[in-house]
């Protein structure tokens, strides 16, 4: 339909000074979505919108000539005589041979100056197949090398060598502690109200600190601002609707996306006699507004709360009713003020609050225990920007405020009854950082970067006592509100280099050191969702990070393909585990319970990309090691860490049928994870029985070392297809079908495994490995609409 030039508005003159009117452009794509880096060539002098899609600058009243421009899309220009102060919108049109074929959006291109960045827009995270036809973005980030997931059924991403909890996920700005649905098949974030997913692993900018590994950024979309549509989705498990339109046509505008699985529902429908009183469920709701209250001011409130309901009861005749329940979820809001005060000069606030809450019940009879567990944080962030002498300068502050809940339960026994509590704990968290990015010579570019982090747990609480061994004394520790208990503070340098001495290709270095104040106490003898947030303290030391990168990138002229390489060696220090046999439940010895060691990491990461034409996708490839040693475990030996991977392949194709069909691919092939095995068992006498006349014994497993077998090599197959039944319809209600066959060669991928013995005919007795699969083939179907 071509460009579309939304508005041109006049803003009104400022008082009377000596002021030259000031002219700002706004470039939007094709979703109504800011367009970030746009190129605007005013008078054949060229400058690039901000990641915003926003150019702001002030001219001499006159006539011109400006032309917006951005790779994929037509370029638009405009002749016009400037008198005041002045608004230009601009949509830019995409190029017809480049739509819907873009799989790496341009920042992975390798004039880009920043190290191990990786983005995703939702366009393309919509037509990879998918479990059950539910679009997930944080699973189809796994596919990016680097990236990989614990396999089917898991929650955590492990980017290069680190844990689940040194992930630092935002939405919007605004961190996320529990990003999964439905113990880790889907994640939170609702497919119609994401714009983009961009991840960071390797060369972290100084503006983001408080985990070790990598920076997950999810961007919400705006709505739309001129009239109300909306779009949603039927599938085999969830429904989903979203609702957008303006507040204020022109200024203001909101987006409502919400969600909500039914296989309670339906199960209940078809077997209500089996079903009876279980099931799960889980919903969710993202709302942003939006409103720009003059040319320099824009608001933004992002909102989200989501919720997991998962209920089992056991009501057989042959003992008392065993009931379990448990419910999970966040919720957080946040306000944002982008101030643009000179045109080389912005600031920013965000003020935040985040919730996430756990509560699970047990009873069985008239025995019950509840846990409980959660944070909620508090934050206040300035950031600032600014443009001079050629170097883009980037600084601000960061403040939260902490509240743990670490566990807390009740039990009773008929007339017996007891409660247990462990008391809250409380912390600050504070940051300033400093950025600089300039050009050294017109091929070499620096970014360079220095955050100081500031962490101090803070009274009300009680805290146990230890010896010099590290076992608890019996005595406590009391401390009044705001009172200092653990106080930490680092530097935290970073620095990027860009060697590019053609458009074709370019070299980076990047070193970064990062420190981590949380840790996400789990274990796998937990028999319900027990995730606990605990500070650093006196005997818990915060994690400490560095990482080394470089990469090699290659974007041939006139070539449909992309090449870079990476490779990485990472060291971590004060890597938390939990002694064999640990007790997270109720335990108000926690920190005894811990262990304390260091780690490595290192790889190679390759990726080649296709990124125009009918086929596009690419294939990526990461050979890797991680490992972990602990004074404690294996005899002081490092061993591979769980999710070591050493081999790690995705293949993602997609391709254009026809204009009504269009097919996509994803193959993933990976090492299977470490584990640990018995290496032996004994039989042990425990007594005599004198009413059976025999001998009493049990089975006694031995270990040798830990993480020394591996699991059965992962590999899978999806195929995807979409159908637009009128693709070129200029009406505005349209809609589609998207199909999809998970695992479709039906692998059997073990999720675990345990052992068995097995008799035969000869009462002979053999110990036999058994493994436990997740995941057959699975159909997915779901109708998307939209007006």
């Amino acid at each position: 339909m071509g460009f579309l030039v939304l508005l041109v508005a006049v803003l009104g003159c400022l008082p009377c000074h000596a002021q030259l009117p000031v002219l700002r452009v706004l470039v939007l794509d094709e979703l109504e979505q800011p367009l970030p880096k746009a190129s605007i060539s005013i008078n054949d002098n060229t400058a690039a919108a901000n990641d915003s899609g926003s150019f702001r600058k002030a001219l001499p009243a006159g006539r011109y000539k400006v032309t917006i421009s951005a790779v994929n899309y037509h370029p638009f220009t405009i002749y016009f005589r400037l008198a005041q102060d002045s608004l230009l919108t601009v949509q830019l049109r995409p190029e017809q041979q480049l739509l819907n074929d873009v799989v790496v959006t341009d920042r992975m291109r390798s004039h880009g100056n920043q190290m191990g960045v990786q983005t995703l827009s939702i366009t393309q995270i919509q037509k990879l197949p998918v479990i059950l036809g539910e679009v997930d973005p944080l699973k189809t980030i796994t596919l990016l090398p680097g990236v990989k997931s614990g396999g089917d059924a898991s929650s955590g991403i492990y980017v290069r060598g680190g844990g689940p909890d040194q992930n630092l996920v935002l939405l919007n700005g605004i961190p996320v502690y529990n990003p999964n649905h439905l113990l880790g098949f889907f994640s939170v974030f609702n497919g119609d109200a994401i714009k983009k997913v961009e991840v960071i692993k390797g060369g972290m900018p100084a503006e983001y600190g408080g985990r070790l590994s990598s920076v997950i950024n999810v961007e919400t979309r705006d709505g739309h601002r001129d009239s109300l549509k909306g779009s949603g989705g039927i599938g085999l498990i969830s429904s989903r609707l979203s609702l957008e339109g303006p507040i204020q046509k022109g200024r203001s505008s909101f987006i409502v996306s919400a969600r909500r699985t039914y296989i309670d529902q339906v199960a209940r429908l078809i077997a209500p006699d089996s079903i009876g009183r279980n099931g799960y469920y889980f919903y969710d709701i993202n709302a942003t507004v939006d409103y720009s209250i003059d040319s320099s001011n824009k608001l933004q409130l992002t909102f989200y709360t989501g919720k997991d309901d998962f209920r089992f009861v056991d009501d057989d005749d042959d003992g008392p009713e065993r009931t379990f329940n448990a419910n999970w979820g966040n919720t957080l809001i946040g306000l944002r003020w982008k101030q643009q005060l000179r045109p080389r000069l912005s600031q920013q606030w965000l003020l935040v609050r985040n919730q996430f809450n756990l509560d699970s019940r047990l009873a069985y009879g008239s025995n019950s225990t509840l846990f409980s567990s959660g944070l909620t944080d508090h934050q206040l962030m300035n950031d600032w920007n600014l443009t001079t002498g050629g170097i883009k300068w980037k600084g601000g502050l960061q403040f939260i405020r902490h509240q743990f809940r670490p566990g807390a339960g009740s039990s009773n026994a008929g007339l017996q009854a007891f409660k247990t509590q462990i008391h809250d704990q409380y912390a600050h968290e504070a940051a300033a950082y400093l950025s600089m990015d300039m050009n050294i010579l017109p091929e070499l570019n620096m970014v360079a970067g220095l955050r100081y982090s500031y962490f101090n747990q803070v009274g009300p609480t009680e805290r146990i006592l230890y010896g010099a061994d590290g076992v608890p004394t019996g005595e406590t520790e009391t401390f009044a509100r705001g009172e200092s208990i653990a106080r930490y503070h680092y530097p935290e340098p970073r620095i990027s280099l860009w060697y590019s001495p053609s458009r074709e290709m370019s070299v980076k270095l990047s070193y970064a050191k990062t420190i981590q104040y949380l840790h996400l106490a789990t274990t796998s003898s937990a028999t319900f969702p027990s995730d606990l947030w605990v500070p650093v303290s006196q005997r818990i030391k915060p994690g400490i990070a560095q990482q080394w990168s470089a990469g090699y990138y290659l974007d041939p002229a006139g070539s449909d393909f992309g090449y870079s390489v990476e490779a990485y060696y990472k060291t971590l220090r004060n890597q938390v585990e939990f002694k064999p046999g640990a007790e997270l439940l109720l335990n108000q010895n926690l920190e005894g319970e811990m262990i304390f060691g260091s780690g490595k990491a290192y790889g190679i990461e390759l990726l080649v990309r296709k990124k125009w034409g009918r086929l596009n996708g690419w294939l990526g490839y990461t050979l890797s090691r991680a490992e972990r040693q602990y004074a404690e475990l294996n005899n002081g030996k490092p061993f591979p860490y769980r999710y070591d991977r050493t081999h790690d392949l995705s293949l993602v194709a997609m391709y254009r049928l026809s204009k009504k069909w269009e097919a996509s691919m994803v193959f993933v092939y990976g090492t299977g994870n470490a584990l640990t095995l018995p290496s032996g068992r004994f039989l042990y006498n425990l007594g005599y029985n004198m009413e059976g006349r025999s001998f009493l014994f049990t089975n006694i497993e031995t270990y040798d070392k830990i993480n020394a077998y591996r699991m059965p090599a992962y590999h899978r197959m999806d195929i995807g297809f979409t159908y637009t039944p009128k693709p070129n319809s200029t009406k505005r209600y349209r809609s589609s079908w998207t199909f999809s066959l998970y695992n479709i060669y039906n692998r059997y991928n073990p999720y675990f495994i345990y052992f068995d013995v097995e008799e035969d005919d000869n009462d002979t007795r053999r110990i036999q490995g058994k493994k436990v699969f997740l995941f057959p083939i699975i159909p997915g179907i779901t109708w998307n609409f939209k007006w």
